[in-house]
């Protein structure tokens, strides 16, 4: 994309300058009041997340110092984030003996959870594997009538265990929602969207640890546990709070040029000089915000992720 970041950057700083006119049209102090104006959120919560966020960096350090040290390198690099600390770990997971394991995960929700859920896994409410010109990743319709709708791309592995279960958590939130809800009520904002996911996802880590007596498989869960929480709460709230200062450049007049772009970029800390790319160009404003903020409410409570970080330690030695 390099050869187009001053269209791209020139694009962008349109889509701010329609932003603020809208917001200074309907009299909202900020482009970033009339983004969260929808949702009922008020900024001093976006605001929260990102200095709550500041406030436990020390925690992302040490795991990426850990991360550094297991892999016995003396720099750490981009590609060394996605590399597998606990290597040789990593088994064959095929869709029913997934299917199996999420259901037994989710048994603490209920009976009637799970028998809507296998009601989903022997109806065909999923397109499980990838196929010619299917689109990539994993998503869940929010039409749940007369029933959601799941696109996957199983791999048979670890992930697609987890998206497994993080989809249907999707589809049984819009199914129970408009089950119980009319239609006119029945619909949920993105701020909470992603609660009901990443419960699920919380669930079926709990249910592997407590099976797993093998000190490197336990290491491998914990491990993929850390990195998915690295990149759904400090990574999105760094894009939450990257895209706050978009706003008020725009606000100040000030124009979002490729360069500029990639400075605030690199005042989030970040190692690379790709701050106009690495934006995703996101269907709703503010959109990493709210999937960290759900996504961090939908996970555990702290105190056990850093005794999972000590056992990652110990297994790593």
């Amino acid at each position: 994309l390099g050869g187009y970041r001053n269209t791209l950057a020139a694009t962008l700083d349109a889509q701010f300058k329609q932003l603020r006119f809208f917001a200074n049209a309907r009299r909202y102090p900020s482009t970033l009041d009339a983004a969260l104006d929808a949702t009922e959120v008020p900024v001093s919560v976006y605001d929260s997340l990102i200095e709550s966020v500041h406030a436990n960096l020390d925690k992302m350090y040490r795991y990426v110092a850990l991360r550094r040290r297991l892999l016995g390198v003396d720099e750490l690099h981009m590609y060394d984030v996605y590399t597998p600390i606990v290597p040789d770990v990593a088994e064959e997971i095929p869709f029913e003996q997934a299917k199996a394991t999420v259901l037994d995960a989710l048994a603490v929700l209920g009976e009637d959870y799970t028998a809507m859920l296998r009601e989903g896994f022997d109806h065909r409410w999923l397109d499980v594997y990838p196929n010619v010109g299917k689109r990539g990743g994993a998503y869940s319709s929010g039409i749940a009538r007369p029933h959601p709708y799941v696109l996957l791309n199983q791999t048979d592995d670890l992930d697609s265990q987890f998206t497994i279960a993080h989809e249907m958590g999707h589809a049984m939130h819009s199914y129970l929602s408009c089950k119980h809800q009319p239609v006119c009520t029945s619909d949920y904002v993105i701020f909470v969207a992603e609660v009901a996911s990443t419960c699920n996802e919380v669930l079926l880590m709990r249910h592997l640890l407590n099976k797993s007596t093998d000190k490197r498989e336990r290491a491998y869960l914990i491990n993929h546990f850390l990195d998915q929480f690295k990149g759904t709460v400090y990574r999105q709230t760094m894009f939450a709070e990257f895209e706050r200062e978009l706003g008020r450049m725009a606000e100040r007049g000030e124009t979002l040029t490729a360069d500029a772009l990639d400075e605030k970029y690199l005042a989030r800390g970040r190692p690379c000089r790709r701050g106009l790319q690495a934006l995703p160009f996101r269907r709703q404003q503010h959109r990493p915000y709210l999937a960290s903020e759900a996504r961090g409410r939908g996970y555990e409570h702290p105190r056990a992720g850093r005794r999972r970080a000590r056992h990652v330690r110990r297994a790593g030695r």
